[in-house]
C-alpha cells in the first residue's frame, strides 16, 4: 500500500489544487471578500498572482517527484506484486478434509489442534507417491506438524503407526512396517516470501534520463536496421537479377549481354531459384519493416511518458487558472460544490489524457499533443474566464448579445 501511494499522490495533488482553489475563491466570493478587495484597488490578477506562484513551486516539486521518486517506487511495487504472486498460499490443514497441496502427497487428519507455529494432529492418513511404481500409505494415531522457515520444509513427526508399501506393477511386492516414531520432511519451495532486488524496468519505472537514453538507443538501432534493409535491397538487384540474366543470355562478339530482352529465356530451375531468392528478400524486408515499426512505437511510448512527467504536474497551474474564476462565479465555498465541480473537470482532463496517450501509442498524434492537449484546452478556458473576471465582463455578453447583434445585422442587410 505504501509503495502504491506514489502514483496516487501524483494524480491527487493536481486535483487537490483544483478543490482548494475552488473552495477558497468560492468562500471569498460568498463572503463578499472579493468585492471588498477590489474596492480597495486590488484587481483579480493581483489576487491570483501569489496562488500561481505557489502552484508553480508545487509543479516543480511534483516534476522532481515524478522523475526521481515515482519510477523507483513503481518498480519496487511491481517486484513486490510479482513476488507475492509467485509465493505459495499458506498451508492450511482442516480436520476430515483431504489436503492435497503438497507435491506427491495427500494428507487426511481426523483432529487438529493449533499451538503457535506447530499443530498436534490425530488420526493421520498419508498417501505418498514419490515413485510412480510404489504406493505408500502411512497410518498414525497422532503426530506433530511444524514448518521450518529457514529450510522451507514441512516437518511431520508421527507416533504409533504403520506403513504399507506396495508395487503397483507387481502386487506380490508388499511391505508392512510398524513404528513408534516416524519423521517426514517435505520440501516446499516458495512458501515464504522472497523479495527480488533487481529486474528490468518498464516505461513508468524509468527516470527521464533513462528514457532519453533508451530513445537514443532505439534511434541508433533504427539507423542500423535501415542500413541493413538498404544492403538487402541493393544485393537483391546486384546479385539476383544480373546473375540470372547472365546465365540465361548469350554473349555477343564483344562479350556484352544482348540488348534485346526478348532473347532471354529462363529455364524452370532458374525461374524457381529466382522466385525463392525474391521471397527470401521480401521476407527480410518485411521483418526489417516490422522491427522499424516496433522501434518507432517504443520511441513514441517513451516520449509520452516523458511529457506526462511534466504535463500532469503542470495541471496544478492550469487548475488554478480554471478554479479561481469558477469559484468566484459559483459563489459557493462549501466542500461539496467544490469537489463536484473539481471531479467533473478532473474526469474530463483524465479522459483526455488517457485518450491522448492511446492515440500517441498508435502513432496517430504526436506525444506532445497527446499529453499537453488537455492542459492547453483547460488552460485556454481558464485564461478566458480569468480575463472576464478581471475585466468584470460576463460570458452572457458573448453568448447572447453578440448573436442577437449578428441576426439584426443580417436583417438590415436583407
Amino acid at each position: 500500500m505504501a509503495l502504491n501511494l506514489a502514483w496516487i499522490i501524483a494524480l491527487a495533488v493536481p486535483m487537490s489544487v483544483l478543490v482548494a482553489t475552488l473552495s477558497t475563491f468560492g468562500r471569498l466570493s460568498a463572503d463578499n471578500e472579493i468585492t471588498a478587495i477590489k474596492s480597495s484597488g486590488i484587481n483579480f490578477f493581483q489576487i491570483l498572482l501569489p496562488i500561481l506562484i505557489a502552484a508553480s513551486i508545487l509543479t516543480v516539486i511534483m516534476i522532481e517527484f515524478n522523475d526521481k521518486i515515482l519510477p523507483d517506487l513503481n518498480h519496487r511495487a511491481r517486484l513486490l506484486s510479482r513476488d507475492i504472486f509467485r509465493k505459495r498460499p499458506t498451508l492450511k490443514l482442516e480436520p476430515k478434509v483431504v489436503f492435497s497441496d503438497l507435491p506427491h502427497m495427500n494428507i487426511l487428519v481426523q483432529e487438529i489442534e493449533e499451538k503457535g507455529d506447530s499443530a498436534n494432529i490425530r488420526g493421520v492418513v498419508i498417501d505418498e507417491r514419490n515413485n510412480s511404481r510404489l504406493s505408500k500409505t502411512i497410518l498414525a494415531k497422532s503426530g506433530v506438524i511444524k514448518f521450518d522457515f529457514n529450510s522451507e520444509r514441512l516437518i511431520m513427526t508421527l507416533y504409533d503407526g504403520e506403513i504399507h508399501e506396495i508395487d503397483t506393477e507387481n502386487f506380490s511386492n508388499y511391505r508392512w512396517m510398524q513404528f513408534e516414531k516416524y519423521k517426514i520432511a517435505v520440501n516446499i519451495p516458495d512458501l515464504t516470501l522472497k523479495r527480488s532486488k533487481a529486474g528490468s524496468r518498464g516505461d513508468r519505472e524509468k527516470t527521464i534520463k533513462m528514457m532519453q537514453a533508451d530513445i537514443q538507443n532505439h534511434r541508433r538501432a533504427m539507423q542500423r536496421q535501415k542500413q541493413v534493409l538498404a544492403t538487402v535491397i541493393t544485393n537483391a538487384f546486384k546479385e539476383t537479377f544480373p546473375a540470372t540474366l547472365l546465365k540465361s543470355a548469350s554473349l555477343d562478339a564483344s562479350g556484352n549481354v544482348p540488348v534485346d530482352i526478348q532473347t532471354i529465356h529462363l529455364s524452370r530451375g532458374q525461374l524457381s531459384s529466382l522466385i525463392n531468392k525474391l521471397e527470401r528478400t521480401l521476407h527480410q524486408i518485411q521483418m526489417g519493416q516490422q522491427a522499424l515499426a516496433n522501434y518507432d512505437k517504443s520511441i513514441h511510448s517513451l516520449q509520452v511518458e516523458i511529457h506526462k512527467k511534466y504535463s500532469i504536474p503542470a495541471a496544478c497551474i492550469v487548475f488554478v487558472l480554471i478554479g479561481a474564476p469558477l469559484g468566484i462565479k459559483t459563489r459557493k465555498g462549501n466542500l461539496g460544490i467544490s469537489s463536484g465541480i473539481s471531479l467533473l473537470f478532473f474526469v474530463l482532463y483524465w479522459v483526455s489524457l488517457i485518450g491522448g496517450e492511446e492515440l500517441a501509442d498508435r502513432r496517430l498524434i504526436s506525444p506532445f499533443l497527446a499529453m499537453w492537449g488537455a492542459n492547453i484546452l483547460v488552460g485556454t478556458a481558464g485564461i478566458c474566464l480569468a480575463y472576464y473576471t478581471i475585466t468584470e465582463r460576463s460570458l452572457l455578453h458573448w453568448l447572447v448579445i453578440l448573436p442577437k447583434r449578428w441576426f439584426k445585422k443580417q436583417k438590415r442587410l436583407q
